[in-house]
């Protein structure tokens, strides 16, 4: 398989070893977002389990100084191996280590039940994508917002919605700080610029300029400009008549953060955003306005209460087609 996103499921190899089969969730599970598409995990797999750590390597010092969206982007990714290894029966049991690089280890079985439950959830990973552009003007289902609460299964982290025109404007514009924020200091400008690419690149990480919705010639230029010139007005702007469009915005939140958090809060988010993918409704993330110095609290007091937001992402129909960002293959991110 040259491209990680065609994935069948039909391939899992129901006769091969307990190993091969851990490896094939992995094709699932490497497909999952993560921020500036950097994909930080490393696997090391056992004979019948898989731990996963991050690598030092792919820290984001400038965009992500807390860590925060390192541990949420190893949750989205830890989800998609749960929700493939319940549909094919080898799950056993997640354990939570969070020492030093390694986060958690996947314990499997051979041949256990199928969870036919799953299987909308596990054809949608490989059409999951983080949308960009202006979203369409078209209602959602009104009985959305409670099937997304129903996948929440960790008291500890809570969802909110926000589909209150004045409030979404508001968060727009803090959103829009947050990049002007970013984006003034030209250290943070020079990690960014390394994570996008041209159209054309051969890269399997980073940010193509496609993925973000540049004109094609654009994305051979932009990168560069970036790097040494403040953009961050033209971004801001960009990005805030984004947000403005969404007709809903979901939150996640919790009283205390901590990696086990955040990983809780990367597995949830990649639930719901697969299950309104499964809908044909599309999802945006943007979390400037939450990571950007103490924005969260102006975000806080728009949607009214002082749970700290950990991740929100916008929701809704958009009509443009929007091609993958690519991965790096399962083998890469293998190690001894």
């Amino acid at each position: 398989m040259s491209n990680p996103w065609d994935i069948k499921k039909e391939d899992f190899p129901v006769s091969g070893l307990l190993s091969d089969k851990i490896k094939f969730v992995l094709g699932y599970a490497i497909l999952a977002p993560s921020t500036h598409n950097s994909q930080p995990w490393l696997f090391k797999i056992d004979s019948n389990s898989c731990k996963i750590y991050y690598d030092p390597k792919l820290k984001l010092p400038q965009a992500d100084p807390k860590g925060r969206d390192l541990y949420i982007s190893l949750g989205c990714m830890a989800e998609n191996i749960m929700i493939a290894s319940n549909y094919f029966g080898i799950f056993k049991e997640l354990k939570l280590i969070f020492e030093g690089t390694l986060a958690v280890e996947i314990v499997f079985r051979e041949n256990g039940e199928r969870n036919s439950d799953l299987e909308y959830l596990l054809d949608t990973i490989p059409r999951r994508v983080n949308v960009r552009g202006v979203f369409e003007d078209k209602t959602l289902p009104d009985d959305i917002g409670i099937e997304l609460l129903s996948l929440n299964k960790d008291q500890r982290i809570r969802i909110r919605f926000v589909d209150d025109k004045e409030k979404i404007s508001k968060i727009a514009s803090l959103t829009a700080e947050g990049l002007r924020m970013a984006h003034g200091r030209p250290i943070f400008r020079q990690e960014m610029s390394k994570w996008m690419t041209s159209s054309l690149s051969s890269r399997k990480d980073g940010l193509p300029g496609y993925s973000l919705r540049m004109p094609f010639l654009l994305s051979f230029i932009i990168p560069v400009l970036v790097k040494f010139f403040d953009l961050s007005l033209l971004l801001a702007k960009l990005n805030r008549i984004s947000v403005s469009s969404a007709p809903l915005i979901c939150f996640i939140e919790s009283e205390k953060s901590s990696p086990e958090i955040w990983f809780e809060t990367g597995r949830l988010a990649e639930r719901l955003m697969l299950h309104l993918q499964s809908k044909e409704i599309m999802t945006s993330i943007f979390v400037a306005s939450i990571e950007i110095g103490d924005l969260y609290k102006k975000v806080q007091e728009v949607i009214g209460n002082d749970l700290i937001p950990q991740f929100l992402f916008c929701v809704g129909y958009m009509n443009q087609i929007q091609g993958h960002s690519p991965r790096h293959k399962v083998e890469k991110k293998i190690i001894a």
